[in-house]
């Protein structure tokens, strides 16, 4: 008894002599779609470092990191949800099959491996899976759009080469008098910035997250 008590009085005094929790400390940046942050590589801490990890992602080939955290978090979650609509139906076929093989051979699969037979768990599986597949599809339409408009690749590199960088009610924007009627627009959320989807003075579309739901087991 004399041991339990001491013990409880060493834990006791060994929490009270660490340092409480600094709120100010950065927040843990969350995986997205898979991804996961590379802030070292690609760091976001000022509008021009976040151009400048886009160029970096552009040029390694690395569109699945410049969707999934260098472009406007709001912005890529609304596509996502758009572009998974499509593949709703063709994953609810796989996820079908899949289950029904699984229960019909249950010897085959670890309980923790096989899908769930309750309808809403099953429901919001066939939402994941639709959702991975429509920020493939958004990673796509934007390595599309960057073949299609080289010109693009230019100006972001005289706007990071020479821009002028200005404040504005939602973050900043990035202009030059080479880049005619176009400015590149950056959020600011929490500590990193990113690429706004738009060109002028035009109040941005709210963000509105949506999270990627998670895989539920049995």
């Amino acid at each position: 008894m004399r041991l339990v008590v001491a013990l409880a009085l060493v834990a006791g005094s060994v929490a009270l002599a660490q340092e409480p929790k600094n709120p100010d400390l950065p927040k843990e940046i969350p995986v997205r779609y898979g991804v996961p942050p590379k802030v070292r590589n690609y760091p976001q801490d000022s509008p021009k470092k976040a151009l400048l990890s886009t160029l970096e992602a552009i040029d390694r080939g690395d569109t699945n990191y410049l969707v999934a955290h260098l472009m406007d978090p709001g912005f890529v979650d609304l596509r996502v949800s758009d572009r998974a609509k499509q593949f709703e139906a063709d994953a609810e076929i796989e996820l079908s099959r899949l289950r029904d093989y699984q229960i019909r051979n249950p010897e085959k699969f670890a309980p923790a491996d096989r899908l769930p037979t309750d309808r809403p768990k099953f429901n919001a599986l066939i939402i994941e899976k639709s959702r991975e597949r429509g920020f493939q599809q958004l990673v796509r339409d934007v390595q599309q759009k960057l073949l299609d408009d080289p010109l693009a690749i230019k100006e972001l590199q005289k706007l990071l080469r020479d821009g002028m960088v200005a404040d504005t009610e939602t973050g900043a924007k990035i202009t030059h008098a080479d880049v005619k009627d176009k400015a590149l627009y950056l959020r600011k959320i929490d500590d990193r910035w990113f690429l706004e989807n738009r060109h002028e003075d035009a109040p941005p579309p709210p963000m509105v997250p949506v999270p990627a739901p998670k895989k539920e087991g049995m």
